[in-house]
């Protein structure tokens, strides 16, 4: 390669170099200098104090409940988004017709914005008039009409009971995120090829069987993929919480997640440096899982390989 194709590749390369330099690099690393620092936005100095802050978090038990409730969140999250997203998939790619419109409705909810998403799902949580317990009631209504040996309906306190606030909060999510995990799925089916397929029938295998050998397997990496963006997602859930307890976290805190502590330590109590640790130990945790997950799943292909 000459010198010429060389400086022609870093002039291409340059203005990405410099936006992910400005807008990523830098941030990332005054970030963390912040965050060994006492810094008060009020205060006009802001002493080194190390990692007292990490420490700090660490012995805080607001920190934990949130750690708490964040993991929670993740794993009632991602399993039921990625089921959930699958399924989806699988039915629309079996379609014969109807096949985009199914895909745009069901995309649709992903391309509004978090904040109408909580206000429209707040309605619907409502204890006396949201649509969830007025249909429940109903249907308990009409189930007893007709003999059925069932309890009179107890409207379900969605946003006022701590047992049931995630629950609340992962539903609405996974309403709201299925359709983009939906769309990559579509992809990777698409990328099969029907002949698997063809060769399994002829062989006697039956939908379930051609799902577990044949779909399962390709679709792994796409699997993978999603599992991966689900979670660094979902460990950094914040606006469903702090647009349905604003200005708040729910009751008990059950819906205070690290994301929206950091925000409240940063923002509301001014301790910049404090809220900066918390987001710093929120990203090793999510790097932690992230290289778990690949190890996981890329163990399977490097054990064959050495067979």
């Amino acid at each position: 390669m000459t010198a010429k194709n060389t400086l022609t590749g870093w002039l291409f390369a340059l203005p990405h170099l410099i936006l992910f330099t400005v807008f990523l690099l830098v941030p990332v690393v005054y970030g963390f200098w912040i965050s060994l620092h006492n810094w008060h936005i009020l205060a006009q100095t802001h002493p080194f104090v190390g990692f007292s802050n990490y420490r700090a978090a660490l012995a805080d038990d607001i920190f934990w409940v949130a750690a708490r409730n964040t993991v929670y969140f993740v794993l009632l999250i991602v399993p039921l988004g990625n089921i959930v997203s699958l399924l989806l998939a699988l039915g629309i790619h079996g379609l014969k017709r109807g096949a985009t419109f199914y895909r745009v409705v069901f995309y649709l909810p992903g391309v509004i914005s978090i904040a109408v998403v909580a206000v429209l799902w707040r309605w619907l949580y409502n204890t006396q008039a949201g649509l969830l317990n007025l249909s429940a009631g109903a249907l308990v209504t009409s189930l007893r009409e007709w003999g059925l040996p069932l309890a009179p309906f107890q409207p379900v306190a969605w946003l006022s009971d701590p047992q049931i606030v995630m629950i609340a909060i992962v539903l609405m999510t996974v309403w709201w995120t299925a359709g983009g995990n939906m769309v990559l799925y579509l992809a990777g089916l698409g990328g099969i090829s029907s002949d698997y397929y063809e060769a399994a029938r002829i062989d006697g295998a039956n939908s379930w069987a051609q799902f577990r050998h044949i779909t399962l397997p390709l679709l792994a990496p796409t699997i993978l993929f999603c599992l991966v963006i689900s979670v660094l997602g979902a460990f950094q859930i914040f606006g469903q919480s702090y647009v349905l307890f604003a200005p708040g976290s729910g009751p008990a805190r059950s819906g205070l997640t690290l994301a929206l502590y950091m925000y409240q330590q940063g923002f509301n109590q001014y301790e910049i440096g404090y809220g900066a640790a918390i987001a710093y130990l929120l990203f090793a945790a999510v790097l932690l899982v992230t290289v778990f997950q690949f190890r996981l799943f890329s163990g399977g292909d490097q054990s064959k390989d050495g067979q």
